[in-house]
């Protein structure tokens, strides 16, 4: 991190004359009067980071003599590493984010992991000391583990990628289509004819209050509870500890005026989906199942 002048702060610049030893990418960073260099260095021997030091290597790599680097605020020589922790839970003691998992920067997905990793392990810690069973906590290396297995695999391969000039990032950089499949938290049988899947991120979508305010489904979702959403329901069960009921309908909590629920979820009329406290779909099912799904929710009962 540096200051310097001769480069303007509306874009991130790059600058690649030949070999990927010569690349140099140069961003500035937002909020700061600083730009953050990144660029690869030889992997033995002194380095000099000095402002004269990087400012030649500066006008090597560019051919641009007018860059003069005034100031160094922090500076970094570091290897690619793509590693894994063998387990994420031993005893009282749990590993997240870089602490589990270290992974090349090309992507973009080791913060995005690393807060996944905390929502996942919080409300679960949260749920335990609200009397769940302990073993709730064992589920917490079953799903985010094959998670970061996947990430760390995805960033290699990026990182091939962007060393051969032909790096693309698409839809899975995003993390959206992340899901929880075979986890002892879904039901493995749920309805199969909806739009999504027991295991899947549960889907945003606008609606209105029984009053006519626009609303959305991630206003009802927010909060450590778990929700059970019901799509054009007769009746709904017995209120329960930490479970939020919303039903979707003409006499509902909710109005899915515009058909965003539908066209999001694909429920049929007495269907139920049953989302966690982070999220995601925990179960899809019937009226005549739903105690079953319920059953799924830790300490519920």
């Amino acid at each position: 991190d540096v200051r310097l002048d001769g480069l303007d702060r509306t874009a991130w610049h790059r600058f690649q004359l030949g070999t990927d030893a010569s690349m140099v990418m140069i961003c500035p960073l937002a909020g700061t009067d600083l730009f953050q260099i990144q660029g690869p260095v030889p992997p033995e021997g002194e380095l000099d980071l000095s402002p004269a030091a990087l400012t030649a290597l500066i006008a090597e790599r560019t051919g641009l003599a007018d860059i003069a680097i005034h100031a160094i605020s922090w500076a970094s020589v570091y290897s690619m590493n793509a590693r894994l922790a063998e387990r994420y839970r031993v005893g009282r003691v749990f590993l997240a984010g870089d602490a589990a998992h270290i992974h090349p920067p090309t992507g973009g997905q080791g913060l995005n992991t690393s807060v996944q990793d905390a929502y996942n392990l919080g409300w679960k810690l949260a749920a335990v000391l609200d009397s769940a069973p302990a073993a709730l906590l064992d589920t917490y290396e079953e799903e985010r583990r094959p998670v970061a297995a996947e990430m760390l695999g995805l960033s290699t391969r990026l990182l091939d990628e962007a060393r051969k000039g032909a790096m693309q990032r698409n839809r899975e950089v995003r993390q959206l289509d992340l899901g929880y499949r075979g986890s002892s938290l879904t039901l493995p049988d749920s309805i199969g004819t909806a739009r999504v899947q027991a295991s899947d991120r549960a889907p945003d979508a606008s609606c209105r209050g029984r009053a006519g305010q626009p609303t959305r489904l991630f206003d009802q979702f927010r909060g450590p509870h778990w929700t059970l959403l019901g799509y054009d329901v007769e009746e709904r069960p017995a209120p329960r500890k930490n479970l939020r009921i919303v039903t979707v309908g003409e006499r509902g909590d909710i109005v899915d005026d515009g058909g965003h629920v539908a066209d999001a979820y694909g429920l049929a009329a007495g269907q139920w989906a049953l989302i966690r406290p982070d999220g995601y779909l925990a179960a899809i099912v019937a009226t005549r199942d739903l105690e079953r799904a319920l059953a799924i929710i830790p300490g519920y009962g």
